[in-house]
């Protein structure tokens, strides 16, 4: 029986192939009433071991982030919704502010929550780290970009801030980290594709310009360098980013101009 008496909660879990890391998830969410799965048809374990938490499991074969995620604003079965991902944990501290906020019925129709990062399993320090997400809202008041990748939340309404963080741990091995890198990378290069963008001269030619400016903003403005040695690994990953997209755009242009029926 709750302790607090409130509305209730869905989860709803977005997943594809997240076996190694689904069961700590989900452990530091089975207090809400109803866990809903969305997963892209993994080939791991995580169906299995997502079925010990819930029987509310739906898959849909991933085109792009955005819709992804609209499909499944309908799914939950309560107005309250608590957006989570594979690589976050939620504390009892958190657990338990969202259940009193929620049971003072403060007129909002959203909530605020900052994320804890952690790389490597380090705890990253620097204000760029301390940003903010809508995370637990009522479902009638948001839809998602139609973006491949990096979709954000389109939200409808007065939003709260909870004073608990989400612990995020976005990079737990290096294995993990170059997955990502490239999988994100590569759905960046199939946005630009999407929308026929032409690289020109001075796209390239500005590429030391844009790593300036993410030294700037991330390493001093951003204070990632109180990470020191890592804090500039971390730097080297960001600013990689852009010249890296570039290429892979490149590459795909190239290979498609001479054999335009692949």
């Amino acid at each position: 029986m709750n302790k607090y008496a409130g509305p209730k909660i869905s989860a709803t879990v977005f997943i594809y192939n997240e076996d190694w890391q689904i069961r700590d998830c989900l452990e530091t969410i089975k207090w809400v009433d109803e866990i809903v799965i969305c997963d892209s048809f993994s080939t791991d374990r995580t169906i299995e071991i997502c079925r010990e938490y819930t029987d509310k499991i739906y898959q849909r074969k991933f085109d792009n982030f955005g819709n992804q995620k609209n499909w499944t604003l309908d799914k939950p079965s309560h107005d309250w919704v608590l957006y989570v991902e594979a690589d976050e944990r939620f504390t009892p501290q958190l657990r338990d502010e969202i259940r009193e906020k929620l049971a003072k019925n403060e007129g909002f129709d959203g909530y605020r929550m900052s994320l804890e990062n952690y790389i490597l399993n380090r705890k990253i320090k620097g204000n760029f780290w301390n940003f903010k997400r809508i995370k637990l809202y009522k479902k009638n008041k948001v839809k998602w970009q139609d973006r491949k990748v990096h979709s954000r939340l389109i939200f409808d309404g007065n939003a709260g801030e909870l004073k608990n963080p989400v612990l995020h741990y976005p990079y737990q091995n290096f294995r993990h980290w170059i997955r990502k890198y490239n999988y994100s990378t590569t759905l960046e290069v199939e946005e630009m594709l999407k929308k026929n963008i032409s690289l020109r001269w001075y796209d390239i030619l500005n590429i030391p310009a844009k790593a300036a400016l993410v030294f700037y903003r991330l390493y001093i403005k951003g204070e990632t360098y109180k990470n020191g040695l890592f804090g500039l690994f971390i730097f080297l990953d960001f600013v990689f980013v852009d010249p890296v997209v570039k290429i892979k755009y490149l590459i795909k242009k190239i290979r498609y101009s001479k054999n335009p029926t692949r």
